[in-house]
């Protein structure tokens, strides 16, 4: 029955691909049109294309989506959240009795600092004024709603705290916020982003830290996926001060099975020519190997890509 759910839903998030060629095509899971785990898949899916591999990188309902459908053998690699890579391995959270043993790492891309907007007529001035005002938490299946849940734990809040609840993808919150839907979001997400800075450049928006208890119960060694971040000042507008806040990395995982030579085509072509690739988004420029191929990986790395990092002599 799960299977066939699961496989159900990657007929949705793969509505629009071709059926012919599938058993020969590279599929990779993102998220949503507007953020950072989509353009990811179409630089990933470009560079193998490169190399002449049929590749597509269809939208989807990010992390937790995207480690679902793998599971059941609809993806070829997917992007996910370090904390969600954390649980499917380790059988926690959603993966409680179903861990997802064969899971395997290939590298990480770059930091997801988990950012607040608020409008700033709303007067939202710190994380406890949120109390009574309207929020966008995300859809069910992104890995920034499953951390959103985990910060209202930290501070025993429930939905209820908050005025009216919204659970629509990080593609449609931002045309939402600008439209006033509703008066804060929450979106885990590397920077820069575009639909962030339309956020707070165009539509009124700010960023508020969460609060330090949350930081503080999160950020620690019983939870290895997520480390403390800063958002630099002047990231989204000349007048933003520095934002003291949490995240995860994102990273890109497969199976076990999937094919040796796919997946040493694939760091190859990220790897061998590496300004290239970090070139290709704002946000991987922080990015060096030695980080990619640590920072954020909780299951074992696939072995192909193994063989290629200790082959440059990044691991022993």
């Amino acid at each position: 029955m799960r299977d066939a759910i699961f496989k159900l839903l990657a007929a949705f998030i793969l509505m629009g691909v071709p059926a012919a060629q599938a058993s020969d095509r590279v599929v990779i899971g993102t998220g949503g049109e507007t953020g950072v785990y989509y353009a990811t898949g179409q630089a990933l899916c470009k560079l193998l294309a490169a190399g002449g591999v049929d590749c597509v990188a269809p939208p989807t309902g990010g992390s937790v989506a995207n480690l679902k459908v793998l599971a059941v053998g609809e993806l070829t690699f997917a992007m996910a959240q370090s904390d969600w890579q954390f649980h499917a391995y380790h059988g926690s959270s959603q993966w409680t009795g179903d861990k997802m043993a064969d899971l395997r790492a290939v590298f990480s891309v770059y930091a997801e600092p988990v950012q607040v907007v608020v409008n700033r007529d709303a007067k939202i001035r710190n994380w406890y004024a949120l109390k009574g005002h309207s929020i966008n938490i995300g859809n069910p299946g992104a890995g920034h709603r499953q951390t959103m849940e985990e910060m209202l734990d930290a501070q025993r809040w429930k939905l209820d705290t908050f005025s009216a609840v919204h659970e629509l993808p990080s593609s449609e919150q931002v045309d939402a916020f600008c439209a006033g839907t509703f008066e804060a979001f929450v979106y885990a997400v590397g920077i820069p982003n575009a639909a962030m800075k339309r956020a707070v450049a165009e539509c009124n928006g700010t960023l508020i830290e969460p609060h330090r208890t949350i930081i503080r119960k999160l950020a620690t060694a019983a939870r290895p996926y997520y480390s403390k971040v800063t958002i630099p000042a002047k990231t989204y507008w000349d007048g933003q001060k520095k934002v003291d806040t949490f995240g995860v990395m994102a990273t890109l995982v497969t199976m076990a099975s999937t094919d040796p030579k796919l997946v040493e085509a694939l760091v190859k072509a990220v790897f061998e020519d590496f300004e290239a690739f970090k070139a290709l988004h704002p946000a991987y420029g922080a990015g060096t190997p030695e980080k990619m191929i640590r920072e954020g990986l909780s299951a074992p790395l696939h072995p192909a890509a193994e063989a290629y990092y200790k082959s440059k002599g990044w691991i022993e």
